[in-house]
């Protein structure tokens, strides 16, 4: 598995400002991804290779794929909402120990019928954050379309919204998230062109956010071949990058001041509030 060294800002595949204001003293929140190829294996495969993958890794929020569990475009296991909480029980577990909180998409069975819903997953087990609005494909007939565009939620002390895969596509929701005081955007993915890359860092600058994209790759059991590639965008246009053929798991330390200067550049931008004092994660 590929790991990538913790980036500074500043760097990156992208142009834009050096590292800009001193970081402030204290602890850095490290964000990342954990890129994988989960579509040949079960759903308890794929949570034991995320908690291999994971061993020794602490104090970070890492976003996983869309449909995190199984093939995408054809999956061969969907999840009722109340059972959740027993199926996730290893990666609830791991949380705990090393203080992760792991963000990322199932095929969930919820009142409403089947969605796409994203988890965020701590020590408390897995807490619904977003339901999938811009339903792709063969998603139309098969899953219920959320109803909610954005939500802040907070995750390990960070102001967050969660956007699906094609969610991003529609500027409104982040722009809405960034004004109510989102630090980042984390967004479950599964595509195969480059085009999500291209929006996620337009959505990092436009909005002086943090925007992780994390994808798959590989081949689902259909032939759809996965772009991988999945980044950390950073505000001012880098990307911290995962290759297009390999497990890769990249994590990115988000400094107080650095967080601090993005805040402010975020009121000067869209009127967004001041950050509140950090407090513990609740997601």
């Amino acid at each position: 598995m590929t790991h990538l060294p913790e980036s500074r800002a500043g760097s990156g595949h992208g142009t834009g400002p050096a590292d800009g204001p001193p970081a402030a003293p204290g602890p850095a929140v490290r964000i990342g991804f954990f890129q994988f190829a989960p579509g040949a294996r079960s759903a308890r495969e794929n949570i034991a290779a995320i908690r291999a993958a994971l061993d020794g890794v602490r104090d970070a929020v890492i976003v996983l794929p869309e449909f995190f569990l199984g093939a995408y475009r054809t999956p061969g296991e969907r999840f009722p909402a109340d059972g959740l909480a027993d199926l996730l029980r290893p990666l609830t577990e791991a949380a705990a120990l090393r203080r992760l909180r792991l963000v990322g998409s199932l095929p969930v069975r919820c009142s409403r019928g089947w969605v796409n819903r994203a988890v965020a997953i701590g020590p408390d087990g897995p807490r619904p954050v977003h339901d999938k609005v811009r339903l792709f494909g063969a998603e139309r007939a098969a899953l219920t379309a959320g109803t909610a565009g954005h939500r802040v939620v907070d995750v390990a002390g960070l102001p967050c919204t969660v956007q699906i895969c094609m969610d991003v596509a529609d500027p409104g929701p982040t722009r809405a998230a960034a004004a109510e005081g989102a630090a980042a955007v984390l967004s479950p993915s599964a595509v195969s062109v480059d085009l999500l890359r291209i929006l996620h860092r337009a959505r990092a600058v436009e909005n002086q956010v943090v925007s992780v994209f994390c994808n798959r790759y590989g081949t689902d059991p259909d032939g759809t071949v996965y772009l991988g590639r999945s980044a950390v965008f950073l505000p001012d246009g880098t990307d911290a990058s995962a290759p297009a053929d390999a497990d890769a798991l990249v994590l990115h330390p988000l400094r107080p001041g650095l967080l601090h200067a993005w805040s402010e550049a975020r009121r000067d931008l869209i009127g967004a509030p001041p950050p509140p004092p950090r407090l513990p994660g609740r997601a």
